[in-house]
């Protein structure tokens, strides 16, 4: 049943037959190809389908997963497929944080890419991100160069803004926003290191990289 649907086009059908059958990996699998595949949407048709995705993967969650319920958890354990589950509330995420920028919510855009703990927040961190990021689902490396070029213009309309602000404020105030402004920069110059030792050009387009260095160079 599930399989048919799935052949003709009708993700939403599989869907319903794989809760029903307690198929809880294959689920997975294909709630996480289908949010992974709108991530960034630029047709309506996209963002109709993002949203079905969105609302029918939330509806999931709140069906299956909240209040602390552990069976299908228990489900994918038993699978070996755990990191299916982890991609999952990844990507629910990411559909969050792109909403949020396209929204020009960039404060909370920045605030929720933190939380996600993808991206080096020293030079120390370099090393264990690079390794986490190979370690992620093919579906979520295959769209990061948007997340990486995403967040970087999130630093960019947060360092704008913050640079706005300093005109005429006391000297203390100005201390407090060229902290803030440093530690926006020093985020920006991770990121373009990251990106680079991600080989982003090979995974996405080269001048999603281009465009990621130039950003930085907007905020010196």
């Amino acid at each position: 049943g599930a399989n048919v649907a799935i052949q003709s086009g009708k993700p939403a059908d599989a869907a319903e037959l794989l809760v029903l059958s307690g198929h809880f990996g294959a689920l997975f699998t294909l709630m996480n190809r289908e949010l992974a595949a709108y991530l960034v949407a630029s047709t309506q048709e996209e963002f109709t389908k993002r949203q079905f995705w969105f609302n029918a993967a939330s509806q999931f969650h709140a069906i299956h997963l909240a209040h602390g319920k552990m069976y299908v958890q228990n489900a994918l354990e038993s699978e070996g497929r755990m990191s299916l589950g982890n991609t999952f509330q990844l990507l629910m995420n990411l559909v969050v944080f792109f909403d949020r920028c396209r929204e020009n919510q960039w404060e909370g855009a920045w605030v929720l890419m933190d939380n996600l703990n993808l991206l080096p927040k020293a030079d120390s961190e370099m090393t264990v991100k690079v390794e986490a990021f190979f370690q992620l689902d093919n579906c979520v490396k295959q769209t990061f160069h948007h997340v990486v070029l995403a967040a970087m213009e999130a630093l960019c309309h947060l360092f704008r803004s913050l640079r706005q602000d300093g005109a005429g404020v006391s000297i203390q105030q100005q201390n407090t926003i060229d902290q803030r402004l440093d530690e926006l920069r020093t985020h920006a110059r991770l990121l373009v290191t990251f990106s680079r030792l991600l080989n982003l050009p090979g995974l996405g387009d080269g001048d999603t990289y281009v465009r990621i260095a130039q950003l930085e160079k907007n905020m010196m």
